[in-house]
């Protein structure tokens, strides 16, 4: 992937109000007009036009990176306890949405830009460029996703896993998506269809499988492939687990969930076969959708 430097040395990376070129001075973003400045802490560069929503985000968001690693800065790995935590909500997915994911990276490389929308602290694979409103660990540009920083036409590719249900206008976000895609770029989302609220720090939608499609067909994007990606099972003790955690009496809490874990453990290998169903969308916890720009 190309490096933040030469991404704004190329021109790829643009301010992100007046999409004007940045020219980099003392550790200081600027727009070519001059209007806009944007510091770049620690090689990150923050492009929000409101220098404050970082910090409001961040604040909001303290349980993001403790549920999700915490990731070793340097290489986006979990923590022992966010590996033996991943272990045990080990979400199996389905064939089809692997596959999904691996034609979206067709043709990622060193001189591409595959942007992951609402990425890190960990990343979903070496060639995407993590993209988040907050400072956190392993992120590569500090932006709004409703507003991204890149020029038009200048991305291969936009990933984007549980990032959806977190985004207050996602029409808008399908719109930027389509904006600065190449002609035959791809953008490869999942997001949640059965789970619980999750607020980082809010949460306003899940997505069908049809609505997956309508979303970014709405947006210009020509659908490829869509589907369940993380099944019924998976959906049935993460929902149980919240159902525990929320209403059971302190007391009890511990030892059932003990007791769930172990049995989402015992019966984890018949995700296969549950994935495999005809119906496994009914109750599929997460879906997800391939499309395209048209060429």
């Amino acid at each position: 992937m190309l490096s933040v430097a030469e991404q704004v040395g190329r021109g790829i990376l643009v301010c992100p109000v007046t999409r004007e070129r940045l020219v980099l001075e003392d550790g200081v973003l600027r727009a070519a007009d001059g209007g806009h400045r944007y510091a770049s802490v620690g090689g990150v560069p923050i492009l929000l036009s409101d220098p404050q929503a970082a910090d409001r985000y961040v604040q909001g968001s303290a349980r993001m990176v403790e549920e999700y690693g915490p990731a070793d800065p340097s290489t986006g790995r979990r923590s022992p306890s966010g590996r033996l935590r991943n272990l045990l909500a080990r979400d199996y997915r389905t064939p089809e949405s692997t596959a999904a994911f691996s034609r979206f990276l067709e043709g990622a490389g060193e001189e591409s830009v595959y942007l992951s929308l609402g990425g890190g602290p960990g990343r979903a694979h070496p060639e995407l460029v993590n993209v988040n409103i907050g400072p956190f660990p392993n992120v590569d540009v500090v932006a709004d996703v409703h507003e991204l920083p890149y020029a038009d036409a200048s991305v291969d590719g936009v990933f984007c896993e549980a990032g959806f249900e977190h985004f207050s206008e996602p029409d808008a976000v399908v719109r930027e998506m389509f904006r600065v895609l190449v002609a035959g770029g791809k953008a490869y989302s999942v997001t949640p269809f059965l789970q619980a609220y999750h607020g980082y720090p809010d949460h306003f939608q899940n997505l069908t499988i049809s609505g997956h499609q309508r979303l970014f067909e709405r947006g210009g994007l020509r659908v490829r492939d869509a589907g369940p990606c993380v099944g019924p099972l998976h959906a049935l003790f993460d929902l149980g687990t919240v159902y525990i955690n929320e209403y059971f009496p302190t007391f009890m809490r511990s030892p059932v969930r003990k007791a769930w874990r172990l049995l989402s453990v015992a019966v984890g290998p018949m995700n296969r076969r549950v994935n495999r169903s005809p119906t496994a969308h009914v109750f599929a916890s997460t879906t997800y959708c391939l499309a395209e720009k048209p060429a």
